[in-house]
């Protein structure tokens, strides 16, 4: 009588400790799987690093978009006619309106030599107007 009492009793306590076992692993698991869902992908160094043949450099322009780091645009002299590509890196925190902002090496003098640029958000197909030269009208007889 003695064995099938202690039986029982032993029969309860595996079932009570696989039980306790399938909580763990399953409270383990739940925990693995919530971090890899919710936790920040923290940016790399080499990601914010500076491509090689670009500059950053900080320009006095006029901002005609939303400003966003990282985001691809347009830099435009209306006056030369000049059309350059860059991404922007800072906001103006001086009220002179400057920005800090990555082009591409050999487009960087035109940044340098003229004054007057505006930033608006990057369109591929911008172009300036055709400016016509000679006689613009026609004589009809």
């Amino acid at each position: 009588m003695n064995s099938k009492i202690v039986g029982t009793v032993s029969n309860k306590n595996i079932k009570n400790k696989s039980w306790w076992l399938k909580l763990a692993l399953a409270l383990i698991l739940s925990n693995i799987f919530f971090f890899a869902l919710f936790s920040k992908s923290e940016t790399s160094q080499d990601s914010l690093a500076i491509p090689s043949g670009w500059v950053e450099l900080q320009i006095r322009a006029e901002l005609l978009t939303p400003f966003q780091t990282r985001k691809k645009v347009l830099l435009i002299n209306r006056f030369e006619r000049k059309r350059i590509e860059g991404i922007l890196e800072t906001n103006a925190l001086e009220p002179e309106g400057r920005f800090t902002v990555l082009v591409k090496e050999t487009e960087a003098v035109a940044l340098l030599k003229f004054s007057k640029w505006e930033i608006v958000p990057f369109i591929k197909t911008f172009e300036f107007p055709h400016v016509k030269q000679g006689v613009s009208h026609e004589i009809h007889y």
